[in-house]
C-alpha cells in the first residue's frame, strides 16, 4: 500500500541545531544561582532526541525536576530566538526535498523538543508550506511513542512512515507500529534498519518503493 504520510524527526534528521542550543543555554546557565552543567558539543549531542525533562536533569542535576524544568523553558525560548535569528546547521537539500515530497504525501514534524522549537527551524528552513502539522513533547509532555500515535489518529493517517536518526527513534516506531527509514548523517547509528537513506534526495525513492 503506499505511504501516505511521512512524519520526520528534526534533530539530526533535517538540521543539527547544536550550536545554537550550546550558545543559547550556555549563556542562561551561567546567569544562574543554582550548580549547572554546562552544554557541550558530546553532552548536547548525547541528548539530541531525549525528552526536555532528561534536558533539565543533565544540566540541572540538583534541583528538583520541577524547578529544572521550569528554568530550561525559558532557555528553550531563548534557543528559539537564537535561531530565529541567527539559523541553524540545516542539512543539504531539505527544502528542496520536502517541497518535491509534498506533492505525493502528506509531511508532519513529530519531536521529543521544547515547544516552539519546530517552528523556528521550520521557518528558517523555510519548509512551512509543505508542513501539514506537528507535535512535540514541549506541547503536551508525550513522549515520542505516544506523540505518533496521537498524531497517527489525530490526522486519520492510514499508512505512514516516520524518518529519523536514532536507535530510539527505530524503537518508538516499533512502539506505535510505524516503519521506520533511517537517516545516516544524524546523531545516531542503526546498522540494522530496514530501510537506510544516506541523503535527502534518496528519500522519495526509498519511500516510493517501500514494501
Amino acid at each position: 500500500m503506499k505511504k501516505d504520510a511521512i512524519i520526520f524527526d528534526i534533530d539530526g534528521t533535517l538540521t543539527n541545531s547544536t550550536r545554537a542550543i550550546i550558545a543559547s543555554w550556555n549563556r542562561h546557565l551561567d546567569s544562574l544561582p543554582h550548580p549547572h552543567r554546562l552544554l557541550d558539543e558530546t553532552l548536547a549531542g548525547s541528548l539530541m532526541g531525549k525528552t526536555m525533562d532528561d534536558w533539565a536533569t543533565a544540566v540541572l542535576p540538583e534541583l528538583p525536576l520541577s524547578v529544572s524544568r521550569e528554568i530550561t523553558e525559558e532557555m528553550e525560548r531563548l534557543e528559539n530566538d537564537e535561531i530565529r535569528t541567527n539559523g541553524t546547521d540545516l542539512y543539504p537539500d531539505v527544502r528542496a526535498t520536502f517541497e518535491l515530497l509534498s506533492k505525493d504525501y502528506q509531511l508532519f514534524i513529530l519531536s521529543n523538543c521544547g515547544r516552539g522549537y519546530i517552528e523556528a527551524v521550520m521557518a528558517h528552513a523555510g519548509i512551512e508550506p509543505f508542513v501539514k502539522g506537528h507535535l512535540c513533547f514541549g506541547d503536551n509532555g508525550l513522549d515520542k511513542p505516544d506523540n505518533l500515535k496521537k498524531m497517527i489518529a489525530d490526522y486519520d493517517l492510514k499508512n505512514p512512515v516516520y524518518v529519523g536518526d536514532t536507535k530510539r527513534d527505530e524503537e518508538c516506531c516499533e512502539i506505535a507500529g510505524v516503519p521506520f527509514i533511517f537517516v545516516s548523517w544524524g546523531f545516531g547509528d542503526v546498522p540494522d534498519a530496514a530501510y537506510r537513506c544516506d541523503s535527502m534526495r534518496e528519500l522519495p525513492d526509498i519511500i516510493e518503493n517501500m514494501d
